[in-house]
Parts: structure tokens; C-alpha cells; sequence
């Protein structure tokens, strides 16, 4: 199509803008964290530079979002929570208007990048995860991918949503970043001023330090478990990965991950039938996928 959507990615670390067509993105306007505050501002900051090429906006955010625009829960806005982000935002620009999930958005935008699959799996893997499966142009059901239990036992890690044994409490970059920190608390090592914990474990792991292949093996133990669980859910044939996690640490541990699929699947042989590919634009798909499920609305 060539219609022009304002799409608006709201986040707990700065809100972003940009016009989409298609797959192009114009217009990109990032802000900063604390630069928008409040609801007025936030509205203000989706309707600048509207005209009359637009045909409507598309909203974004990590949270539970109700059909009729409402944010029953933000992630990390509590001023966002309870506002409807489709009536307030129809007051100011007179258009049409969506609001969806942030992984809603980034699935549909994969599935737009990547060759529009029939049938794929789209999981972020960054400071938490977050997983979607599309099927036949649709996301099947919202759901929270990273807190299916993967470790029952008495002494699992607590994960931030109150259970324990989430493969986000095991996973997750937060969680892992904790680890890395209390791990080289213990054994007297310094992580070098300017460098994240989880880049510490990478640069660890490739010397071959045992700590930080304990680390890792525990992570890709854990994550061919959840991998196996949904393979044996669903038997997709595509992973679309996103997230800063996906991207580093897949590399290091994909063939791990495997192995533990294997073992834990009924028929090994579904493990290769999951093939794994990056997001080709992890920044915008999120923008472009708001666009896309806006033209379904």
C-alpha cells in the first residue's frame, strides 16, 4: 500500500515516531527517557507533523493493551496505565486509530521483512523475552512467552513476575546480568569500567573461563527446554529472533541449544526442522508491523 501511518513505539527508555509505507520508514524521531512524561505530552508528540497523507496512527507499547486502546498495564510508564491511547489520540488528529502490543507489532513487521512466511515464530530475546506465533497473515494469541516454567525445583530462580522458574528468570538478559554480577562479586574479578556484565560473560565465555561456561550452559540448557516445549506446542518452521541477547549470545551457544532441544523432544529430528534467522531490521520491525496490522484493522 502506499498510504502513510504515523506509527508511535511508546517504551520505558525514550518514545520513537516514524511515518511508514510499506516496508519504507520516513520521518524517524526518537526521545530520550524523561523526555515525555505524561499523557498530553505523549499525545502531542504522536500527532506532530500529521497532514492529510496520513490515514491514521498506530501505537506500540510493551504492556496489556485492550481491544478498545486502553492500557490496562505499561511496562515501565505507570502514568500510561488506564489511558486509552485510541480515544485521546482520535480527539487531537481526527483519524483512525490502533494500539497493540509491542511484540504484536514487531511479529507482523517481521512477517513483512523476512518474505511474509505462512507460519513462523517471532521471539525477542533482550532484557526479557517475548514470543508470538504468526500463522497465515494473523497472530495466533497474545501471550507471555517468557514465563513458561522450565525449572520446577524448590530452589529456582524468582522472576520478576512473581513466579519462579520462568525461562525469563533464567534467560533474560536482566536476570543473566544479576548473575554475571554476582558471580564475579564472589570470585574477586572486575569488570572493566565502560563494559556490560553480559558483554563481560561473552568476552569470558570465548577465553573458555569456566564460570563463564557454567553460565552459558545453564542458559542453553534452559532455552532448548523452552525451545522444545514450543516446538512440541506448535512445529514451526521458523524462529525470527530479535534483541540484543538473540544476537550475541545465538552465536556462542546455538549448537547447545540444539542439543538440549533434541534430548527433550519426543522426535529429535523436530530440532532441525526449526530453522533460526535474525530480524533484518530488530529497530523498525516493531514500527513497520504497527503499519501492517493498522491496514488490517
Amino acid at each position: 500500500m502506499n498510504d502513510i501511518i504515523r506509527t508511535v513505539d511508546v517504551g520505558g527508555n525514550g518514545s520513537r515516531r516514524a511515518d511508514v509505507r510499506g516496508k519504507e520508514v520516513l520521518n524517524y524521531v526518537a526521545t530520550r527517557k524523561g523526555e515525555i512524561n505524561d499523557v498530553a505530552a505523549l499525545f502531542e508528540f504522536a500527532a506532530s507533523g500529521m497532514t492529510s497523507a496520513h490515514v491514521g496512527v498506530a501505537y506500540v507499547a510493551a504492556g496489556d493493551i485492550r481491544a478498545d486502546g486502553v492500557m490496562v498495564k505499561a511496562s515501565n510508564i505507570p502514568w500510561l496505565n488506564g489511558v486509552n491511547l485510541v480515544n485521546g489520540t482520535k480527539a487531537i488528529c481526527k483519524t483512525n486509530v490502533i494500539a497493540i502490543n509491542d511484540m504484536d507489532g514487531a511479529v507482523a513487521g517481521m512477517a513483512r521483512l523476512v518474505g511474509n512466511p505462512s507460519y513462523f515464530m517471532g521471539i525477542t530475546w533482550s532484557s526479557g523475552i517475548g514470543k508470538r506465533v504468526w500463522k497465515d497473515g494473523k497472530i495466533l494469541a497474545s501471550c507471555e512467552g517468557g514465563h513458561v516454567c522450565v525449572d520446577r525445583s524448590p530452589f529456582a530462580m524468582l522472576c520478576g513476575c512473581g513466579l519462579r522458574g520462568c525461562v525469563e528468570s533464567i534467560c533474560g538478559g536482566e536476570a543473566i546480568r544479576r548473575r554475571v554480577l554476582a558471580e564475579t562479586e564472589v570470585r574477586g574479578i572486575k569488570i572493566p569500567d565502560g563494559v556490560s556484565p553480559c558483554r563481560f560473560l561473552d568476552e569470558r565465555y570465548v577465553d573458555e573461563e569456566q564460570w563463564a561456561i557454567d553460565i552459558y550452559g545453564m542458559i542453553a540448557l534452559a532455552m532448548g527446554e523452552y525451545l522444545a516445549t514450543l516446538q512440541t506446542l506448535f512445529r514451526v518452521p521458523l524462529v525470527v529472533w530479535k534483541g540484543t541477547f538473540a544476537l550475541n549470545a545465538l552465536p556462542l551457544i546455538q549448537s547447545q541449544i540444539g542439543c538440549h532441544m533434541r534430548q527433550r523432544l519426543m522426535n529429535p529430528d523436530w530440532e532441525g526442522d526449526m530453522e533460526f534467522t535474525m530480524s533484518p531490521e530488530p529497530e523498525n520491525d516493531a514500527l513497520i508491523g504497527a503499519a501492517a496490522l493498522f491496514e488490517q484493522a
